[in-house]
Formats: structure tokens, sequence, C-alpha cells
């Protein structure tokens, strides 16, 4: 039996002012479905994976007034900061010194995210132990087969098409030095000739003749954010479909509708 050893963290600071028309309001981990709130499906998936020991749900004060004693005994609550880097950070502190070595981070927009997904992603993770950092991405046809209307945005690898996923698994000990690798990203964001640079233009030129390979994504990441990168590739589509647009949450909306007629 595997152990639940991991420890992870949902990052609930997001707003979608979008949402306030169809579900009532703009916090995304608030936002009702069915008979439950989009931040209830996701603890339910990572407690359900048999792998995940502690939860922290980072959200904003408003919202976490909200979620204060709604939530399961063993989930913690902490304020989200700024960004992902920063929040990880705040939910890495909630933990304690305790904290696992490695953190799964979560985002709060995937409702549909299975326990399955979960630790089969974690299993996968297991297999490269000594990187520092892993990411899912998902071939288009696993998306397409899973949400045929669904709009995601994909990428052109030579191995492949594919989307990326919304968690992440990463080690205790990067999460602080990750927050100054976001800043610099960020701060080359509106400057394409510095981003291109920063990237490099081979790197570049690859990736516009479609001749980049997911190694060659992994490489050139570990080398810029200086930690070991692992991409999984994963045909759990669950972990990429966010709720970002109202065709989105209608679609989530559908899908658990459809598997509660299945089960009964």
């Amino acid at each position: 039996m595997t152990t639940a050893n991991i420890d992870a963290f949902i990052v609930a600071g997001g707003l979608s002012p979008w949402l306030k028309s169809y579900a009532g309001t703009e916090h995304r981990c608030l936002a009702p479905l069915g008979d439950k709130r989009l931040i209830d499906y996701i603890i339910a998936a990572l407690q359900g994976s048999g792998r995940i020991r502690r939860i922290v749900v980072a959200a904003r004060p408003e919202a976490l007034a909200l979620l204060e004693g709604t939530l399961p005994a063993d989930v913690l609550l902490c304020e989200a900061a700024g960004d992902l880097p920063a929040t990880a950070v705040a939910a890495s502190e909630a933990l304690g010194p305790d904290a696992s070595e490695k953190l799964l981070g979560v985002c709060d927009d995937i409702p549909l995210l299975t326990s399955l997904a979960v630790r089969d992603f974690l299993a996968a993770c297991n297999a490269f132990p000594e990187s520092q950092l892993y990411y899912p991405i998902i071939p288009k046809d696993a998306c397409l087969s899973a949400y045929p209307d669904a709009k995601r945005t994909y990428g052109k690898l030579r191995d492949g098409i594919f989307t990326g996923g919304n968690m992440m698994l990463m080690a205790k000990e990067i999460i602080p030095g990750g927050q100054q690798k976001a800043r610099e990203i960020f701060a080359r964001r509106k400057s394409p000739l510095k981003l291109c640079n920063w990237l490099g233009w081979g790197f570049l030129i690859k990736l516009l003749c479609h001749r980049l390979t997911v190694a060659d994504a992994e490489t050139r990441t570990s080398a810029l954010l200086e930690m070991r990168c692992k991409a999984i590739i994963t045909r759990h589509a669950c972990i990429g479909m966010d709720i970002d647009k109202p065709s989105d949450l209608e679609l989530a909306r559908r899908t658990l509708t459809y598997g509660k007629s299945q089960k009964n």
C-alpha cells in the first residue's frame, strides 16, 4: 500500500470577474458547481488519492472567512500571496518545518480532477527522483477524447501536440528561490527582445519549426530556472481542464451531472 507522504497546497487566491453573473461569486474556489464548490471537488480528489498527507488552502482573506469551518478538519488555511511562487512559500510556512520534501501545488479551478489522476501523476514523478520540479503535459488527443467540446491552447513539439496541466510537484528547497526566478520572467514578459534573448534564439527557432522535443524543453527550462525540471506526460485530461470561461463551467456541470447519472 502506498504511503500518504506528500503535502499539498491549493492556490485559491484567484478572482474571475465573469463568474459573478454565472455563479454568484468571483472567487473561483467558492463558485458552486452542482451541490459543492470548486474547492470541495479538488480537496476530495487529493484526499481520495491516498498519497496526500496534509492540504493547505491558500486564499484571499475574504474567501478565507467563508471557508473557515466548512472544510475537512485536517485541511489548513493560509492567506495567499500575490503570485504562485510567493503563495508556495506561504503554504510551505503554514505546513511548518516538517512539511514533506516535495509539495504538490494545485490550482483551484480544476474540479474534474480525479484521485486516480493525482495518484498516477505522483507515481510518474517518483520514477525521476533526482528532479526538483515536475509539470504535467497532456496530449491533444487525450484532451479531445475526454472533452471534445473544450477549447484548449496547445503547443506543437516534435514528440506531439500538448497542453499544460494545472498542478506541479516541487522540491521544498527550490521554493524560496523560485520567487526571484518568477520575477525575472515577469520583468521580461513585456519585452519580446529581452524574452527571446533570455530563452535563446536557437531554442525559439526549433520551437517555431516544430523541431523542439520534450527533452529539449526540459533541458532549456532546467538551465534557465537553475533547477532540474521534468515534464510528465499524462493522459488524464482532467488535470488540464480548468474553468476559465463560461463554456468551461457549463462543460464541468454537464460532465459531473453525467457522471452522477451513470452511477445511479
